[in-house]
């Protein structure tokens, strides 16, 4: 069932089912957006990110979006597609992040694995049942 949220873009509220949280409009000028980059790029191939941003207007953070979602891509002078690590931003040929920030997530979550099931191991024996001694009137 759909729920009413206000636009992330315009504030108005509209009916979200799921997916991006923009109104019907916002996505429909988002769209008409990238299409104009699209053709851009594809009638000046050699286009830096800095040439697009200056000439629709859009913040740099706009178009790493559309590279993150696969929807544009970088290449190199030498035709190697390259993206961008989404932790430190540093070039990377592919994935999400370079591999000392992908070894840095993956030490974090190791350590977080080894903690919670060391507290439900804890748990567990903490709930165990037994006989204990208690000592009476005499």
């Amino acid at each position: 069932m759909p729920e009413l949220k206000n636009c992330k873009k315009c504030g108005r509220i509209f009916s979200f089912i799921a997916g991006v949280q923009f109104c019907e409009a916002c996505k429909k000028e988002e769209e008409e957006l990238f299409d104009k980059i699209w053709r851009f790029l594809r009638d000046n191939p050699g286009a830096s990110m800095n040439a697009v941003a200056a000439e629709f207007e859009v913040p740099y953070e706009q178009l790493m979006k559309y590279i993150r979602e696969g929807r544009l891509q970088i290449k190199t002078p030498d035709g190697k597609v390259v993206s961008f690590c989404e932790k430190c931003g540093i070039v990377i040929q592919s994935g999400r992040m370079c591999d000392k920030c992908e070894r840095g997530l993956t030490k974090i979550l190791s350590d977080t694995a080894r903690d919670l099931q060391h507290k439900i191991d804890k748990d567990e024996k903490d709930q165990q049942g037994g006989f204990r001694y208690i000592r009476g009137k005499q």
